[in-house]
């Protein structure tokens, strides 16, 4: 007589999540994105042409999910497979940023303008700082997508000849293949941090 097949038994950390087992746990990866943009199982499923029995198994982490499977539930959250397991095994630990990836950029007079390569990522971050009424002294234009978050103060953003003032906490993303630039127009201090993907 066949026994009954037993659900492996998940370790939790202190907070009730999933521990660390050496390997992205997918199913975690999987709930967390589902959650965070407000869908239910059978919208992924309807999305991804997988059934909402084995999307459900796979949350549980009781069943595991095929290379093919997976890219297909990746696809459906906008993502490729590297950057949905991106909480994986290379990254399970902190990789501090030396000076060797760190970069100082002329952008012009008044501006501060730090760039960042991230290890292991397609991905720039940079941080600049503006004096009072600063601006870039070029325009920029290059490959991939720019997000801008202003820190502090007020900036305005040019994007393809368009003016966009910003303040603290606003958020813009826009392609950085489109002519773009920065300035402060303000008799204060302004900053903010700019991350560029690789890609579209």
């Amino acid at each position: 007589m066949k026994r009954p097949s037993k659900a492996r038994e998940i370790r939790q950390n202190e907070v009730g999540e999933p521990a660390f087992t050496g390997a992205p746990n997918v199913g975690h990866i999987l709930k967390r994105m589902r959650m965070q943009r407000g869908l239910s199982i059978r919208d992924v499923a309807d999305g991804s042409g997988l059934s909402a029995s084995f999307l459900s198994a796979v949350e549980r982490s009781e069943s595991d999910v095929s290379i093919g499977r997976l890219a297909r539930i990746a696809e459906f959250f906008d993502h490729d497979l590297g950057s949905m397991l991106g909480y994986s095994t290379r990254l399970s630990r902190p990789s501090f940023v030396t000076k060797s990836l760190r970069t100082m950029i002329n952008r012009g007079r008044g501006i501060r303008y730090e760039l960042l390569r991230l290890p292991g990522l397609s991905l720039e971050l940079a941080l600049i700082s503006f004096e009072p009424r600063s601006g870039f002294r070029d325009e920029l234009t290059h490959e991939g997508v720019d997000t801008v978050v202003v820190t502090s103060g007020e900036i305005v953003l040019r994007v393809n000849d368009v003016d966009y003032p910003m303040r603290a906490s606003e958020c813009a993303v826009f392609s950085g293949g489109y002519a773009h630039a920065m300035r402060n127009d303000s008799a204060r201090p302004a900053s903010a941090v700019g991350v560029t993907t690789a890609q579209m």
